[in-house]
């Protein structure tokens, strides 16, 4: 191997040329008829140093070591050559490609120092072109980045560009002295508002044509972000099975959820699967470039489309609310959002429940915001829990004393007491008599004289003196009358047989409107 340099090297200040010896130290048992090519024995000091003359060897430099080969070289072109790393010096692989025939591919390929690398492995390469001068064949790593060259660029090749400028068709690009210009629907994937962003930037391009003449190339960025995403969307799908947990980046926004690059590959998160809470906006909850676990929920292999959860990925709260949350327990909750029927608030990440609007007060409530507002803190029991359908109901006037208990006591039948008026009805007028506690005076018990409406001898908050009719706590209903005429008579002295049997009560002709006729009838009636 030393014979072959056809260099002289200097050991401890002796020359040697490639086929002479000291002639005190030329070995008895080798003779002048020895080859060349055989390899005289060395000391280790001259053993060192030819090692590190030949690390420090460059590619060309250590063409001279390789036999001339006896079979053509391998062609060269896109076809898929395999061969086994035989040596690393330096920046350089070497590989034996067969048929006597050693290739060299560029460290930096396999990722340079780092490289993963190892004598007898077994790589795939591409030929670039093959040096006739020094036998030596150069390749490239299958896949990777070749050299723009004009000997060897060709339609199809993958190059790096760095962008140097723009103009109104697209950016312009140097590639180690060739010049390439790429059209603005080919810089990328997805539409770009602003090109301009790119300049400075070193891209990974596909040629897709060449002008010789002008010593000039057309490029595409998007066909390689095309098919590298369409290679990571086959190589995910492969790997993907629906309820994996896996990680990922949020790329996009929308008003319907969330795209998430799971590697290359988006998935698409449904605003519903972001969180067990109710979420009004995706940015509420996610950010462009924040990194979450999804679980995979649906794979969509025909059209490529993969459906992810957010909330799937967590365990789900409503799986113990049945045990955390018992009917009858006070709580402490914070009202999140109200609505027509009521009012929701949240007791623990995930579990959202409803106060109804009846359940809000113990006296009539026209709209949520008339009792509770968002962000307050109050006091309720669980009323209800519904696990299977994720429901739970609350109330705030179970949660405080009831107005209703000794009502009977604070207001016996003919009892004078003040009120106000909180609801006209067709049928006659709602009155508050203490908070919480109702009476209903039916619209015949509104004047002595006939009346048509509530509305011609009451408004609305107007404060009056009501006569107590008839109370039945059991239905916590009251009856009410404006007229005072009933009063007196009630504390007169009752009447003989014969005056009562003198004036029989009158029948009405008609019933009267509510359902009041022949006494309380309150089926319908809702306060």
């Amino acid at each position: 191997m030393v014979a072959d340099l056809g260099e002289e090297i200097e050991v401890e200040g002796q020359t040697m040329s490639e086929n002479a010896y000291p002639a005190e130290s030329t070995p008895d048992h080798l003779d002048d008829s020895s080859t060349s090519h055989e390899a005289p024995l060395m000391d280790e000091a001259l053993n060192r140093e030819v090692e590190e003359a030949m690390a420090q060897m460059s590619a060309e430099e250590m063409a001279v070591l390789t036999p001339e080969a006896d079979a053509p070289p391998p062609d060269q072109g896109e076809a898929v050559h395999r061969g086994t790393v035989v040596a690393i010096h330096g920046d350089d692989v070497f590989v034996d490609l067969g048929e006597k025939s050693q290739g060299v591919v560029p460290l930096t390929q396999f990722g340079g120092k780092d490289a993963h690398l190892s004598i007898g492995q077994a790589i795939e390469v591409v030929i670039d072109r093959h040096d006739a001068d020094s036998g030596l064949i150069f390749c490239s790593r299958e896949g990777a980045i070749r050299p723009a060259e004009w000997g060897t660029i060709k339609r199809g090749m993958v190059v790096e560009g760095r962008v140097t400028g723009m103009n109104r068709g697209g950016l312009e690009l140097n590639l180690k002295g060739i010049h390439g210009f790429m059209p603005a629907s080919q810089v990328a994937e997805r539409s770009v508002k602003d090109i301009s962003c790119y300049i400075g930037e070193t891209l990974r391009c596909e040629v897709i044509s060449i002008n010789r003449r002008d010593k000039s190339v057309t490029l595409s960025h998007r066909k390689v972000e095309e098919r590298e995403r369409a290679e990571a969307l086959e190589k995910l799908l492969a790997e993907l099975e629906v309820g994996q947990v896996r990680q990922g980046v949020v790329s996009k926004l929308a008003d319907y959820g969330a795209f998430v690059d799971l590697g290359g590959v988006d998935g698409l998160v449904h605003i519903s699967d972001l969180s067990y809470s109710s979420v009004g906006k995706v940015s509420d909850v996610l950010a462009p470039g924040q990194t979450i676990d999804v679980k995979v929920l649906k794979i969509d292999r025909e059209r490529d489309r993969i459906s992810l959860g957010v909330k799937q990925a967590q365990p789900d709260p409503w799986r113990i609310v049945e045990d955390k949350y018992l009917v009858g327990a006070q709580l402490a909750v914070r009202v999140t959002r109200l609505a027509d029927f009521g009012a929701f608030a949240t007791l623990e990440e995930g579990v959202d429940a409803l106060i109804p609007l009846s359940e809000m007060s113990w006296s009539r409530v026209a709209n949520a915001a008339a009792v509770v507002e968002v962000g307050q803190m109050v006091n309720v029991v669980v009323i209800r829990v519904d696990a299977p359908k994720r429901r739970i109901a609350l109330s705030i006037k179970q949660a405080q004393p009831d107005p209703w208990a000794g009502v009977f006591e604070s207001f016996p039948q003919n009892t004078v007491v003040d009120g106000k008026v909180t609801r006209l009805t067709d049928f006659g007028a709602f009155i508050e008599l203490t908070s919480g506690v109702e009476g209903l005076a039916h619209i015949s018990e509104l004047s002595e004289t006939r009346i048509k409406n509530c509305a011609e001898v009451l408004q609305m908050g107007q404060e009056v003196k009501v006569r107590v009719l008839k109370v039945d706590p059991e239905a916590r209903r009251i009856s009410l009358s404006l007229k005072m005429h009933d009063a007196d008579a009630a504390t007169a002295e009752p009447a003989g047989d014969d005056q009562a049997k003198a004036a029989p009560n009158k029948k009405r002709k008609k019933p009267l409107r509510g359902g009041l006729e022949g006494g309380w009838d309150w089926q319908g009636l809702s306060f």
